[in-house]
Order: structure tokens, then C-alpha cells, then sequence
């Protein structure tokens, strides 16, 4: 058996996360995350893996027991209600001359992870993973496969209950040239009967609605306030998904891109029934980035764009609800919940929530940053969000803030560090606050990895 995995802990420092409105008390706790990932080794073929996440903290960090399309947040330090040893992967690989096939939870990542993201990386809160089978054959560079998904099933009868996708992909990987590029395209069918639970009105212990929030069990949860799309989310229903994603590498520059395009139909969002029982959904998102690295020195930015809808009573869905909640998650903005929404939940914020009632906000956002090795043990770097809502309804702004992040970085020896970050948010009207004030966040981590 071998195992690889993570510890990481953070002691944060959050002050005036509600910009002004109401309570602006400071928010302080010590999070951690034990992850475990066992590799069963059965023979020269067959291999059993998992995902063990030791302790969490439901409450308050994004939730590691729904299992599919699951947060991993960790648990706070002093939490009476943490749950113990959460498996949210478990699948068996086996892996011949004719191929790779895999069966069980799988996690899944494609691109980079505008929609699919495994949530492999040590800071990650959620992560993309689906009952499947998959087949993929290596070809030389090339590396086809297909797979078949349950993303949810509510009943054992029949199949009117379930989600169904159908995925195809072809990569080209050449390390030689440096190119990494892929093209996916995905039957996605979800049962009409699980229209409440995909917009997340059904009241259930275990919603599909992404933009959920847990309900509040204790005095912790009391104040926090629900933004709309907790409440009620539109969703796809029978679509079509197709993904595009290239990265290069040249010299000391690597550049890249994926772009995800929905269409098909929606849930009937405002339940009347026109266009057959559901909306039309033609959604899209793309991501760009570049990066310079030369010795001890690295820059990137990174721009992303996620398509919105400032009116889903009129039986369509062109906002992009589906965009990963891994992306852009700087410290404060896209990390916290802000302004009337803000309260005890620990990771749960993110760009897509601020939009008024009815609409998807949407989101495109430019993050810049920049990186200075020093020798083998110190780094330090700064990074800047500035984000904006794709669409507006009457009424609102666009503008939802700048953010400066600046970081430290000491490797005590090889594979733990210890770090410190400061961010300072600069808000935008667009955070539904008057006159928002700055908010600002310090935070020290400790990372081993194995």
C-alpha cells in the first residue's frame, strides 16, 4: 500500500468582511485538513484508490460528506461537531496494454478546470467526482476515452430519477514539444423529476444546488443570511457540453485556454411551462492565462470570463452556473462571504452570488501576479483580483472590487513550508453594500506534504 496526501492548517484574521453593513465583527479561527489518498497496489494490474479526509467541520466549512460534486474544507480547531474519516473516492484502475479503464467514485479533471477540477491541489476547497466508468487508450501523444457518469440517482426504480452523462474526449500530449491540448464533448441527461433538487428548492438533507448553503443547526449559523442563489439556482437539464483547452510552452513562457460551451434546455426556472417545460440554455465560459518564468523569477496572469443572465423568467439560462468553485478564489473576494451575506461559514464565498434576485451576475475577473524565489527557502509574491459581473439587471453595478494579496514563503525542510499572507479588498457597489468599506485579512499557513 502507499499513500501520498497533505496537512495543511491556517490561523486566519478577518476584519470588516461586512463592509459596513450590520455586524462587522472580526472573524478569527485555526482550520485544518488532514488528507490521506491510499493507493492499494493488488497486483501488476490492479490497484484499489481512495480519498480520506480524517476530520471536518460541517458546520462551517464546505461539506465533505455529499460525497459527488463535494467540498473539502477541513475542520476548525475547537469544533464539537466535527465528523471523523469522510471517503469521498474510492475506485478501482486497471491498467493493461489495451488501455486504462477505471470504475467507482472517480474524481474528475479536464483543462484547467473551468468545469472539471479533482481539487488535487493543497489549498483546493471543492472537488469534481463522479460515479463512473471511464476507458481512455494511449495511442503514442494521442489519448482518446469514453465514460459513463452517475451524477446523482434518488431511486433505485427505473431510471427517472437519475443524471446521466455521456463523455468523449481526445487529448494530444507531447512532452517534447511541449504542447498539451484536448477537445471533450458530454451527453448530460438529468431526470425531470429532479428539478427542485438541481435548483436547490426541494427541502432536502442533500441538495445538488452547488451555491448551497448549510442550514443553520447552531447559534454560529443564525446570522448568516441567504444570497439568492442558495435559495434557488436554475440548472441545466438535457444538454450538450463541449470543452476546448490547449497550453504551450515556450522557452521561459507557457500560455493557454479552455473554453466550455452549454446548450440544450434548462429547468422550467419560473415553473410556467412555455417552450415545452424548460428554458433554453446556451451558456459559455473561457479562461486565458500566460506566465514568464526565467530562474528565480515568475509572472502570470490570468483572465477569466463566465457568461450571465440578468432575467431567468424569460425562459432561458445564458449564465455559466456550473463554473468550478475552485476559480478564482483569492483570499478575501473570492474566498468569503461579503457585505449582507457575510457570516460564521468558513470558505464558502464566491463571484458568481452578488447578483440580484432572478438574474446570474456571471463573472470576468483579471488576476495578475508575480513571484520571487530568493534561494531554496524563501519566496515572496503579490497577486491583484480585480473582478466585475458580466451582466447587471436595472439597477445594479457591475464593479465588485480590487484585491491585493501579499505572501511569504519558508521551506523548513523538503515538503514543509510555512507561510503568511496579507490581503486588503478594495469593494465595489457591486458587493450590494452603500458606501462599502475596505476589508482586510491575515492569515499563516503550515503545509506538509507526503
Amino acid at each position: 500500500m502507499n499513500f501520498n496526501g497533505h496537512f495543511r492548517s491556517e490561523a486566519s484574521n478577518f476584519s470588516s468582511l461586512g463592509l459596513g453593513s450590520g455586524s462587522n465583527a472580526v472573524k478569527q479561527y485555526i482550520l485544518a485538513r488532514a488528507m490521506l489518498q491510499p493507493n492499494v497496489v493488488i497486483d501488476d494490474h490492479f490497484s484499489l484508490k481512495s480519498q480520506w479526509s480524517l476530520l471536518s467541520s460541517p458546520n462551517f466549512t464546505p461539506v465533505t460528506s455529499n460525497g459527488l460534486w463535494s467540498g473539502q474544507g477541513g475542520y476548525v480547531f475547537g469544533d464539537p461537531s466535527a465528523t471523523y474519516l469522510t471517503l469521498n473516492r474510492a475506485y478501482l484502475e486497471w491498467a493493461s496494454d489495451f488501455g486504462v479503464l477505471r470504475m467507482g467514485r472517480v474524481p474528475v479533471s479536464w483543462g484547467y478546470g473551468v468545469v472539471y477540477d479533482s481539487g488535487d491541489q493543497v489549498w483546493d476547497d471543492f472537488q469534481s467526482a463522479l460515479d463512473r466508468v471511464e476507458y481512455r487508450l494511449h495511442l503514442g501523444h494521442i489519448i482518446g476515452g469514453v465514460a459513463y457518469s452517475k451524477g446523482r440517482k434518488l431511486s433505485t426504480l427505473g431510471n427517472t430519477s437519475d443524471q446521466e452523462f455521456y463523455t468523449f474526449y481526445f487529448q494530444y500530449d507531447n512532452p517534447e514539444a511541449e504542447v498539451d491540448a484536448g477537445i471533450m464533448y458530454e451527453k448530460q441527461a438529468r431526470a425531470t423529476a429532479q428539478s427542485a433538487d438541481l435548483t436547490g428548492s426541494a427541502n432536502t438533507g442533500n441538495p445538488f444546488n452547488p451555491y448551497h448553503m448549510p442550514t443553520a443547526t447552531s447559534p454560529a449559523g443564525a446570522d448568516q443570511p441567504a444570497y439568492p442563489l442558495a435559495t434557488k439556482t436554475p440548472y441545466p437539464l438535457s444538454n450538450n457540453f463541449l470543452d476546448l483547452y490547449i497550453k504551450k510552452t515556450a522557452g521561459y513562457f507557457t500560455f493557454g485556454g479552455e473554453i466550455a460551451w452549454l446548450s440544450g434546455d434548462a429547468v422550467d426556472y419560473d415553473g410556467d411551462g412555455a417552450n415545452g417545460g424548460t428554458d433554453t440554455l446556451n451558456a459559455y465560459a473561457a479562461l486565458l492565462t500566460a506566465s514568464y518564468e526565467y530562474h528565480k523569477v515568475k509572472a502570470f496572469i490570468e483572465f477569466l470570463y463566465a457568461s450571465g443572465d440578468d432575467d431567468l423568467n424569460g425562459d432561458h439560462l445564458n449564465g455559466f452556473v456550473v463554473l468550478n468553485r475552485n476559480r478564482g478564489r483569492s483570499l478575501i473576494l473570492g474566498k468569503e462571504l461579503l457585505g449582507l451575506y457575510h457570516g460564521p461559514f468558513v470558505g464558502y464565498g464566491s463571484l458568481m452570488v452578488y447578483g440580484n434576485n432572478d438574474t446570474v451576475s456571471g463573472v470576468y475577473y483579471l488576476r495578475p501576479g508575480f513571484r520571487v524565489d530568493w534561494d531554496e527557502s524563501w519566496s515572496t509574491g503579490v497577486e491583484a483580483m480585480i473582478a466585475r459581473k458580466a451582466v447587471v439587471a436595472p439597477g445594479d453595478n457591475a464593479n465588485l472590487g480590487v484585491e491585493l494579496d501579499l505572501g511569504v514563503t519558508y521551506g523548513v525542510y523538503r515538503n514543509f513550508d510555512l507561510g503568511a499572507n496579507v490581503a486588503l479588498l478594495f469593494p465595489g457597489l457591486g458587493l450590494r453594500v452603500a458606501d462599502p468599506k475596505t476589508a482586510f485579512a491575515l492569515r499563516t499557513t503550515a503545509v506538509i506534504k507526503f
